[in-house]
Protein backbone atom coordinates (compact mmCIF):
# COMPACT_ATOMS: atom_id res chain seq x y z
CA UNK A 1 0.00 0.00 0.00
CA UNK A 2 1.24 3.48 -0.86
CA UNK A 3 1.24 6.02 1.91
CA UNK A 4 -0.13 9.51 1.45
CA UNK A 5 3.37 10.99 1.54
CA UNK A 6 4.65 8.56 -1.13
CA UNK A 7 1.64 9.30 -3.30
CA UNK A 8 2.23 13.05 -3.03
CA UNK A 9 5.91 12.56 -3.82
CA UNK A 10 5.05 10.59 -6.98
CA UNK A 11 2.55 13.24 -8.09
CA UNK A 12 5.01 16.06 -7.45
CA UNK A 13 7.74 14.28 -9.42
CA UNK A 14 5.37 13.72 -12.35
CA UNK A 15 4.23 17.34 -12.34
CA UNK A 16 7.83 18.58 -12.17
CA UNK A 17 8.84 16.38 -15.10
CA UNK A 18 5.85 17.56 -17.15
CA UNK A 19 6.64 21.21 -16.42
CA UNK A 20 10.28 20.72 -17.39
CA UNK A 21 9.19 19.28 -20.74
CA UNK A 22 6.95 22.25 -21.62
CA UNK A 23 9.65 24.53 -23.12
CA UNK A 24 10.90 21.74 -25.40
CA UNK A 25 7.37 20.83 -26.46
CA UNK A 26 6.35 24.42 -27.14
CA UNK A 27 9.59 25.04 -29.03
CA UNK A 28 8.94 22.02 -31.20
CA UNK A 29 5.39 23.17 -31.92
CA UNK A 30 6.57 26.67 -32.80
CA UNK A 31 9.24 25.24 -35.11
CA UNK A 32 6.67 23.04 -36.86
CA UNK A 33 4.27 25.96 -37.25
CA UNK A 34 7.02 28.16 -38.70
CA UNK A 35 7.94 25.43 -41.20
CA UNK A 36 4.29 25.10 -42.29
CA UNK A 37 3.95 28.86 -42.67
CA UNK A 38 7.11 28.97 -44.79
CA UNK A 39 5.89 26.08 -46.96
CA UNK A 40 2.51 27.79 -47.46
CA UNK A 41 4.17 31.10 -48.34
CA UNK A 42 6.41 29.37 -50.89
CA UNK A 43 3.44 27.44 -52.29
CA UNK A 44 1.39 30.58 -52.90
CA UNK A 45 4.44 32.38 -54.31
CA UNK A 46 4.93 29.52 -56.75
CA UNK A 47 1.19 29.36 -57.58
CA UNK A 48 -0.12 32.94 -57.39
CA UNK A 49 -3.29 31.96 -59.27
CA UNK A 50 -4.39 30.12 -56.11
CA UNK A 51 -4.03 33.13 -53.81
CA UNK A 52 -7.63 34.25 -54.30
CA UNK A 53 -8.90 30.70 -53.75
CA UNK A 54 -7.36 29.72 -50.43
CA UNK A 55 -10.58 28.02 -49.38
CA UNK A 56 -10.39 25.70 -52.39
CA UNK A 57 -6.72 24.96 -51.69
CA UNK A 58 -7.57 24.17 -48.07
CA UNK A 59 -10.42 21.83 -49.04
CA UNK A 60 -8.26 19.97 -51.56
CA UNK A 61 -5.37 19.70 -49.09
CA UNK A 62 -7.72 18.23 -46.49
CA UNK A 63 -8.81 15.64 -49.05
CA UNK A 64 -5.20 14.81 -50.00
CA UNK A 65 -4.23 14.65 -46.32
CA UNK A 66 -7.10 12.27 -45.62
CA UNK A 67 -5.91 9.94 -48.35
CA UNK A 68 -2.33 9.76 -47.05
CA UNK A 69 -1.90 11.25 -43.60
CA UNK A 70 1.70 10.11 -43.22
CA UNK A 71 2.98 11.77 -46.40
CA UNK A 72 5.34 14.74 -46.22
CA UNK A 73 3.61 18.13 -46.35
CA UNK A 74 5.57 19.13 -49.46
CA UNK A 75 4.35 15.95 -51.21
CA UNK A 76 0.78 16.76 -50.22
CA UNK A 77 1.14 20.25 -51.68
CA UNK A 78 2.51 18.80 -54.91
CA UNK A 79 -0.36 16.31 -55.15
CA UNK A 80 -2.88 19.08 -54.50
CA UNK A 81 -1.83 21.35 -57.39
CA UNK A 82 -3.57 19.46 -60.24
CA UNK A 83 -6.61 18.82 -58.07
CA UNK A 84 -6.90 22.51 -57.19
CA UNK A 85 -6.63 23.46 -60.86
CA UNK A 86 -9.34 20.94 -61.73
CA UNK A 87 -11.62 22.24 -58.97
CA UNK A 88 -11.10 25.85 -60.08
CA UNK A 89 -11.93 24.96 -63.70
CA UNK A 90 -15.12 23.28 -62.51
CA UNK A 91 -16.04 26.31 -60.41
CA UNK A 92 -15.53 28.68 -63.36
CA UNK A 93 -18.16 26.76 -65.32
CA UNK A 94 -20.77 27.35 -62.61
CA UNK A 95 -23.04 30.35 -62.90
CA UNK A 96 -24.02 31.22 -59.35
CA UNK A 97 -25.57 34.55 -60.31
CA UNK A 98 -28.35 33.03 -62.39
CA UNK A 99 -30.40 30.36 -60.65
CA UNK A 100 -33.43 28.75 -62.29
CA UNK A 101 -36.26 28.94 -59.79
CA UNK A 102 -38.41 26.53 -61.81
CA UNK A 103 -36.79 23.19 -61.24
CA UNK A 104 -37.99 20.32 -63.43
CA UNK A 105 -39.62 17.85 -61.07
CA UNK A 106 -40.75 15.46 -63.77
CA UNK A 107 -39.25 12.06 -62.98
CA UNK A 108 -41.35 10.03 -65.42
CA UNK A 109 -38.26 8.60 -67.13
CA UNK A 110 -37.12 6.84 -63.93
CA UNK A 111 -37.66 3.07 -63.87
CA UNK A 112 -39.65 2.29 -60.71
CA UNK A 113 -40.37 -1.35 -61.55
CA UNK A 114 -37.33 -2.55 -59.60
CA UNK A 115 -36.08 -4.62 -62.56
CA UNK A 116 -32.74 -2.84 -62.63
CA UNK A 117 -31.84 -3.97 -59.12
CA UNK A 118 -32.80 -0.66 -57.50
CA UNK A 119 -35.70 -0.46 -55.05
Amino acid sequence: MVTVEEREEIINAAVEKALLMLPETIGSLMSSQAALMKANKEFFAKHPEFAQHRDVVQAVLEKVDGEDTLADYQDKLAKAVPLVRERLQTMQKLDLAKVDKRVDRNFSDIDTSGSNGVL
